[in-house]
């Protein structure tokens, strides 16, 4: 179901599945919604007009989570056939089947520059994978936990990532070794100058808006939500992406 915040009604009830739904998650542009089922399969929807314009077929049990990267051109399943899958969500196509799990795959999560995929499980298994996305392969395994792992999620900076487990803890880890933070993030250097400074950030705001009142406004880049993407903004901006200031 989707529902207006603002006014707490239901707009819309998407149907097609067969048996229950486990996970639901947004696209980063809100555009494209997924969805992950019992039925074994995972459906992608146009928000705009309340349709199915996918359905993605290839898991042999229930699908019971389901996560974009940050760029939402690909999309994660975990699944209780102990895999991870990953699609090309243009194309709907299966483009990796990440194995090595022993048990029921609860939760994935991508990092925040999308490189790592984190999927924690549970059964015999008990662990957090962690997943190069370029490569497809594991690239480490976290333990620890003395139940089934149901949720994973990183920080803003990828610098932690936090497990949820039926053991009743939360588990931070470090993720220094497998995140790289480089002191500058070619994305963000908009004039080139080698420095991320406030001169790029002005080329930031031209392009997506100063406030609410722009037409190129978007509220995901009012990063401290005030409704003005200013000097407070650019700072979370610097930290995200990068160390080297001017």
């Amino acid at each position: 179901k989707l529902w207006d915040v603002a006014t707490r009604t239901n707009i819309a009830t998407l149907e097609g599945h067969t048996d229950d739904v486990n996970s639901v998650s947004f696209s980063p542009d809100s555009a494209i919604l997924a969805s992950g089922s019992w039925d074994d399969t995972v459906k992608l929807w146009d928000v705009a007009t309340r349709t199915n314009i996918a359905t993605l077929e290839g898991h042999t049990s229930g699908v019971t989570s389901v996560s974009f990267s940050p760029d939402g051109g690909i999309l994660a399943s975990g699944s209780w056939d102990d895999t991870v899958k990953l699609w090309d969500v243009v194309t709907g196509t299966n483009i990796a089947t990440l194995e090595g799990h022993r048990g029921n795959v609860y939760s994935v999560s991508f990092s925040p520059d999308g490189t790592i995929l984190a999927s924690g499980a549970g059964s015999w298994d008990r662990t957090i994978k962690i997943w190069d996305v370029v490569t497809g392969t594991n690239i480490a395994a976290f333990t620890g936990h003395r139940s089934r792992v149901t949720s994973v999620s990183f920080s803003l900076d990828g610098g932690i990532l936090a497990s949820g487990s039926w053991d009743d803890t939360v588990k931070l880890w470090d993720m220094s070794l497998y995140i790289t933070s480089p002191t500058l993030s070619s994305a963000s250097d908009f004039d080139g100058d080698g420095t991320v400074g406030f001169a790029d950030f002005l080329q930031f705001v031209e392009k997506f808006g100063l406030s609410e009142k722009d037409e190129a406004y978007q509220a995901r880049f009012d990063l401290n939500g005030d409704g003005v993407i200013g000097f407070g903004d650019f700072l979370i901006f610097v930290n995200n992406f990068c160390k080297k200031v001017s």
